[in-house]
């Protein structure tokens, strides 16, 4: 296969790594270095053209493909999650334009989030609807939902979607829109990460930001953790304002609610006043009132937003759920046990789970309906996280101690789970060891999502532990 995709290079600006050339083994590695999956390469192809050539060899040759935007997968499927993948790197991909008399973005799929926003700021001071980790790629995000600061208030970032250019399994370069390949378009926003072709290009809704935009950190003490998260995920069930973002961070050490808001000091306060009204006035908060643009930067948490630093890793375990209703007290009790009563895992840097309001315009129906569209109704996801740390920086370093309290805490959560008879969870957060996670992602909608990937890929060059897969003859 090598001098296959060797043979396409020419004059094109395109590369090729393979695990003989000394980048390797720096180029495959998965933003969580506790992976170490070896692709059987690399290719960043420079154009649309080298794309289509690249897949051809990678089918030709029976090796699937994995598509990397950004590379922030929760399980490493950007490289494959598993050995022996072809990587399709689009960081070339860096394409961007705004059309302001549509107010319609078209963007490269290889931009990160950061960048993007910066240069959506500079255009006249617009946003799009999506994550609030600058590294993050675009590719990655949109196809599995997008949820972040202003999704309440424009939809998460796969409804957002308007058009899209994917390079098929065949070849064959598609026009992706409601109006064209329009069960493509369907299934490509919600459940496109890595199952179905290569996106390389978006046409995404931009929208004007607002004009004041207000940022607020409160911090609890632990002993308050069960009123908070009792508080917080009560509020997500009534809330009806679109003007925010909230989520909650429950740790080890501290409890931390935090929300942007469009609009005023003023106005933010009093959206939270209920949660208020139960927990009290915080320990500590800071509030900051000013542009768009500043509060994306303070959700970066010290991440240059226009020029994130991409060497950057962690070594981490996340899992998720999503959920419909408030938590039960036995569900409440249960993350109370493992960040204040158990021990931290022994190398673990920090435990925590984070609790993101959903609801707003995620919720209400669009014109053009999508495989995310499941997830209508839910009013907030939460992450179990752990993290560690080894200064060498290698792949595949483990803490024994944190992957079993990981485990343990998933497993403990998903037995009370009460939020519906069966487990729902967020795609663009899997978990390899979620049971039933297919249906958990899609859920009715998996056997729809199935015909069509018989259809578009029915040799399934594009797969990984979790994709979508072909149909049982």
């Amino acid at each position: 296969m090598f001098s296959c995709l060797q043979s396409i290079q020419g004059d094109s600006n395109s590369s090729l790594t393979t695990p003989s050339l000394p980048a390797y083994d720096t180029q495959r590695l998965a933003f969580d270095r506790n992976f170490d999956y070896k692709p059987v390469a690399i290719y960043y192809p420079a154009t649309v053209e080298d794309a289509v050539a690249a897949i051809k060899c990678a089918a030709a040759f029976n090796i699937s493909i994995a598509p990397r935007s950004g590379g922030h997968s929760f399980e490493a499927y950007s490289v494959g999650g598993r050995d022996g993948s072809l990587v399709i790197d689009l960081a070339h991909f860096q394409q961007f334009s705004l059309d302001s008399a549509t107010g319609i973005a078209t963007v490269g799929a290889g931009t990160r989030l950061g960048p993007l926003y910066a240069r959506l700021w500079k255009e006249g001071q617009y946003l799009i609807a999506a994550g609030t980790c600058p590294a993050v790629g675009i590719g990655g995000i949109a196809l599995g939902g997008g949820v972040g600061m202003a999704a309440r208030k424009h939809g998460a970032t796969t409804h957002n979607i308007v058009g899209m250019t994917m390079v098929s399994a065949e070849g064959k370069i598609l026009e992706v829109s409601a109006s064209s390949n329009s069960d493509l378009f369907w299934a490509l926003r919600g459940a496109g990460g890595g199952s179905f072709g290569l996106v390389t290009e978006f046409q995404i809704r931009a929208f004007k930001a607002p004009p004041v935009a207000t940022t607020l950190r409160l911090f609890y003490p632990v002993e308050n953790s069960r009123e908070v998260i009792h508080a917080f995920t009560t509020w997500a069930s009534t809330v009806s304002a679109d003007d925010l973002y909230a989520a909650i961070i429950v740790s080890n050490d501290f409890v931390l609610v935090y929300s942007s808001y469009f609009g005023t000091k003023v106005q933010a306060l009093d959206v939270l006043e209920p949660v208020f009204r139960v927990v009290g006035e915080p320990t500590r908060k800071t509030i900051h009132e000013g542009s768009w643009y500043e509060a994306v930067a303070i959700a970066s948490h010290g991440v240059n937003v226009e020029h994130p630093d991409l060497s950057q890793y962690r070594y981490h375990r996340g899992r998720a759920l999503v959920y419909r209703k408030p938590l039960s007290v036995a569900e409440i009790e249960v993350v109370h046990k493992y960040l204040h009563v158990l021990p931290r895992p022994k190398g673990s840097t920090e435990t925590y789970i984070t609790i993101e309001l959903w609801g707003g315009k995620i919720n209400r129906p669009d014109a053009s309906p999508a495989a995310f569209d499941y997830h209508r109704g839910v009013l907030y996801s939460i992450q179990f996280g752990v993290s560690w740390d080894d200064p060498s920086g290698q792949p595949g370093v483990d803490c024994v101690e944190c992957i079993e309290w990981s485990a343990e805490f998933a497993r403990e959560m998903q037995a009370v789970y009460s939020s519906g008879p069966r487990l729902e969870s967020y795609q663009n957060y899997m978990d390899r060891d979620l049971p039933e996670a297919l249906d958990a992602y899609y859920g009715p909608y998996l056997p729809r999502l199935k015909n069509i990937k018989r259809r578009i890929d029915p040799t399934n060059v594009f797969s990984f532990p979790q994709s979508i897969p072909l149909p049982a003859t």
